[in-house]
């Protein structure tokens, strides 16, 4: 019987049998598929115990963080490759549809993709350059400027109150 190693355990779609594996490796699969510790001590025939000792090795929690991340990634990695296919086909739609209800529909959701986009990448931007509300009549600004110096301004009905640190 071959020996896997932790790395191929946790590659999805592994066709190694669970049979052939011992049970602190029954527990990693288990633990990396997101199964919770209780569950993953069932699947591994191990203890409820022995499973968080196990958790407790600096070496074993290392490997099975390092398989969860390498996990994360490839799901990761998928899914943008098919948001972009389904922005194809969408494109494709919007174009080449003699249906207007499908073009309108498609146009829609690739504006509705565009604008998270840009909320997601200026939303770093907005935090570093400050906060602004409208209160009623008010305006709430809060800034803060490169040097982590902060300042507030409240301005409205011809009044305006504020600090500059």
């Amino acid at each position: 019987m071959n020996d896997p190693s932790r790395q191929e355990l946790a590659e999805v779609g592994r066709p190694t049998e669970e049979h052939e594996l011992k049970g602190d490796d029954r527990l990693f699969r288990a633990l990396v598929s997101g199964c919770h510790v209780e569950n993953a001590a069932v699947v591994a025939g191990i203890s409820e115990r022995t499973a968080y000792r196990r958790l407790a090795d600096p070496e074993f929690r290392k490997q099975l963080d390092e398989a969860r991340q390498s996990l994360r990634e490839s799901i990761l990695s998928k899914l943008a490759d098919a948001g972009h296919d389904a922005i194809g086909v969408l494109m494709d739609l919007a174009h080449g549809s003699d249906d207007d209800a499908i073009r309108l529909k498609a146009a829609k959701a690739l504006i509705d993709a565009l604008l998270t986009t840009q909320r997601q990448q200026t939303a770093p931007k907005r935090e570093q350059a400050g906060i602004s509300a409208n209160v009623g009549s008010l305006s709430i600004v809060v800034r803060k400027d490169s040097d982590d110096v902060g300042s507030v301004a409240i301005e409205g009905n011809g009044m305006a109150v504020g600090n500059e640190n």
